[in-house]
């Protein structure tokens, strides 16, 4: 699996920020803070699988999400 791009919002001044990663396997990579212990242990997520929290100001970029994929 190789990254071939990877999106990152505008509101990033620098270090890591939240950010997807695209794949050539024709996959999303997500990249954002580790839940703590709660509310992650209120989710039924399986042992192989993890949760992120992204700010919803990630989403609200136009230029990262169309409003089509915003579902506005």
């Amino acid at each position: 699996m190789n990254i071939i791009k990877t999106i990152v919002s505008p509101a990033c001044a620098q270090g890591a920020c939240p950010s997807f990663h695209l794949t050539d396997e024709g996959t999303v990579l997500v990249q954002g803070a580790k839940l703590p212990a709660n509310p992650r242990d209120s989710l039924d997520i399986p042992d192989h699988e993890e949760v992120v929290a992204i700010p919803k100001t990630v989403f609200d970029s136009p230029r990262l999400f169309p409003a089509c994929w915003r579902g506005t």
